[in-house]
């Protein structure tokens, strides 16, 4: 796999850096954590990722949905991240279908939906460049989580 570049959007530090890790083991490179919807805006202005996972925190809800907008208007997929408590019924019409997993999660369920957003056809109906996923299924690993 060629190296795919990710912007992670996320408040909790220990959350971010652990999912970071995670994809740069994968080989994902660069992996771009930014702690708020600005810094975000401007590292999508240096350089597009090919990726975005989003928390959907209450902090700065609204920027962060923008940001996920912004994203997806560049046909750069968008995984949502949640802690469950915030609600999914106020999310714009055209992200109804975005993956979104619930924290915690296991590695294994990030990995699964990251790839296949960023290898294959995603559930977002995005048409992304790449050869289809080839990841075993024996169904969604899904403690406290799901995926779309």
């Amino acid at each position: 796999m060629s190296a795919r570049r990710v912007l992670i959007l996320e408040d909790q530090k220990v959350v971010a850096l652990d999912v970071a890790s995670m994809l740069e083991e994968k080989g994902y490179h660069p992996v771009i954590v930014c702690s708020s919807a600005e810094i975000a805006n401007r590292a999508i202005d240096l350089a597009m990722p090919d990726l975005g996972i989003v928390d959907l925190g209450r902090r700065e809800r609204r920027q962060r949905l923008d940001t996920a907008a912004r994203l997806a208007d560049r046909a750069c997929p968008v995984l949502f991240l949640t802690d469950g408590a915030n609600p999914l019924h106020d999310l714009p019409e055209a992200m109804q279908d975005y993956d979104v997993i619930v924290k915690p999660f296991s590695d294994t369920c990030v990995l699964r939906t990251v790839e296949s957003l960023v290898l294959g056809r995603g559930p977002q109906g995005l048409e992304m460049p790449g050869e289809a996923p080839t990841l075993p299924h024996d169904g969604p690993e899904t403690p406290g989580g799901r995926l779309s």
